[in-house]
């Protein structure tokens, strides 16, 4: 007897497990504050949910290569969210060119009543860190709980990290900058003025990889341990499409901005439960900043990957997925609204 094509394609689908054929997340777009905010949920968010919101990194960059590897997996046990802050990944770039740190806040918070939700779980990986950081400082009343991966919460101590992966990779470079007038500033800098010694580490690094054939390398190792998981990363970012175009880091970065002195300055308000993830061999944003905030607050629960730099969840996505899962609860659920 001959069966029809449509039949045994009903018949495998019934027999197909519920994550094969789990959709991918839905695109949305929001106009916040004047500027098209594009999202994807993993699936509906009602009211009562509490979702898991994802800031990405870069700054500039999307979140892409987040939903298409630790993402594939969260998906499937958590109301996720991901979010392309303004001027990122599918968001629109700001016309007025407003990419002040209270200005991104005040668009997560304008994301959190779009959704309609009174909490939401906040992660962010590396500056969205700090945007995480920053939101539950400014509203902890609707942060259930935070997640900070590899998160810039303190750029001085971060540009230390930076002078260490020179030194202790590229030592000529580092004693070219030694002997530069870079060198001779940060020497000069005040014992107590970590601005002033964030801006002139940051100098200093320059001036050292501006002496290598490829600054790019520089900044693998800080980002990569496992060189397989670069490659990776390379391939999603080229399979997006999608660009960094500079735009943000040049206004965080620009000679008037502060952020290159940005740390947590109330952390007596993060009295949420905290998971501090970081890979041992991140030298972006450097390990002992993690421990020192985790130091600080009554909840936190510090992680440290041992074969991971600055990508963890691409690095070591097992270990990571298993700390995350330990600290959002068994049964793979988020706490209900109150």
């Amino acid at each position: 007897m001959r069966v029809l094509p449509a039949v045994l394609a009903l018949i495998a689908g019934l027999l197909m497990s519920p994550a094969a054929v789990r959709a991918e997340p839905t695109r949305h777009d929001a106009v916040i504050d004047g500027v098209r905010l594009t999202y994807w949920t993993s699936r509906a968010i009602h009211p009562g949910d509490v979702p898991v919101l994802f800031l990405h990194g870069g700054p500039g960059y999307s979140s892409y290569s987040f939903r298409m590897t630790a993402g594939k997996v969260l998906d499937a046990r958590y109301p996720m969210v991901y979010l392309d802050e303004r001027g990122s990944g599918e968001s629109e770039r700001p016309w007025r060119g407003d990419y002040t740190l209270p200005t991104m806040i005040e668009d997560i918070e304008g994301l959190r009543r779009v959704l309609g939700v009174q909490r939401m779980v906040v992660a962010g990986h590396s500056f969205g860190g700090t945007l995480a950081v920053d939101y539950a400082q400014a509203y902890p009343q609707h942060v259930a709980k935070l997640v900070l991966i590899d998160a810039a919460v303190d750029l001085p101590g971060a540009m230390e990290a930076w002078v260490d992966t020179l030194r202790e990779h590229f030592p000529k470079a580092y004693a070219a900058a030694e002997q530069s007038e870079a060198g001779k500033a940060l020497r000069a800098v005040p014992v107590g003025d970590r601005c002033a010694l964030a801006r002139a580490r940051m100098a200093f690094v320059g001036a050292g990889t501006a002496t290598l054939a490829d600054s790019r390398v520089f900044h693998d190792y800080q980002q990569f341990h496992v060189m397989s998981a670069k490659s990776e990363q390379e391939r999603l970012d080229a399979q997006s499409g999608l660009r960094n175009t500079g735009e943000i880091g040049a206004a965080l970065m620009a000679p008037q901005s502060n952020f290159i002195c940005y740390t947590v300055t109330r952390p007596e308000r993060l009295r949420m439960p905290t998971l501090i993830v970081v890979g041992a061999h991140d030298g972006a944003v450097g390990v002992a900043p993690q421990r020192a905030l985790a130091a600080k607050l009554p909840q936190a629960t510090l992680v440290v990957l041992p074969d991971s730099a600055h990508f963890p969840y691409q690095e070591q996505p097992e270990a990571f997925q298993r700390a995350v899962d330990a600290f959002l609860g068994p049964g793979g659920t988020t706490p209900k609204a109150r």
